[in-house]
């Protein structure tokens, strides 16, 4: 039940976010994402990571919540590796490069660039490495380490999440952006890295004896 709840927040979060789609082409810069980027959005290269992270990420997340499905691994193990293969295509080179262009011109200065200039550099990281482990058939370690990159990925649902519940508080509205940058993907992936040592221990204790 979880599982489903989970999977249905990233959808319709996910489905928000591609609604200002219609003014990324052309890109209005008098309103939303765009605005006041104008001076730069061509001249400094901007707009190659954009246009290649909005094309590829919506992707990402959706291919993400169906190679989650255990059923699907079990039953259709061509499918998700078609899928998976896809999605590491994609990460390498749409997602990840594309957000770390965008990193650098990025609202909130140092902190909100360093952040999203991390989770770019960790998810192409994640991802190559799950790729490799896969082909190592090394399986658990995929999983794990695309179970990284998808955490790392979904960054982008949380950010919305911790953006809309900061912003009720009476804080400068940059710094609540920067706690939100960092609230999107740090807790996470150390409840994630937590659970796997747990599940590694066990695994290993259970060799052992």
């Amino acid at each position: 039940m979880v599982k489903f709840i989970v999977a249905a927040a990233i959808l319709y979060i996910g489905t928000l976010i591609l609604t200002p789609f219609p003014h990324y082409l052309p890109p209005d810069f008098a309103r939303g994402f765009l605005r006041n980027k104008a001076s730069f959005f061509y001249s400094s290269g901007y707009f190659i990571g954009f246009y290649a992270h909005i094309a590829t990420a919506p992707i990402g997340l959706f291919l993400g919540i169906v190679q989650l499905s255990r059923t699907i691994r079990r039953s259709r193990p061509a499918i998700h590796r078609q899928l998976g293969q896809c999605y590491v295509w994609i990460v390498l080179i749409g997602v990840a490069p594309g957000g770390l262009i965008m990193a650098t011109r990025s609202y909130g200065g140092i902190s909100s660039q360093l952040c999203f200039g991390l989770i770019s550099v960790a998810m192409w990281i994640t991802t190559f490495v799950a790729w490799r482990r896969a082909m190592l058939h090394r399986y658990r370690a995929h999983g794990q380490w695309m179970c990284r990159s998808y955490t790392l990925m979904c960054s982008a649902i949380m950010l919305r999440v911790f953006s809309y519940v900061i912003s009720g508080l009476t804080i400068d509205h940059t710094l609540a952006y920067q706690i939100s940058a960092w609230l999107s993907w740090v807790p996470a992936m150390l409840l994630l890295e937590l659970f796997f040592w747990q599940v590694n221990r066990q695994a290993l204790s259970a060799t052992v004896n």
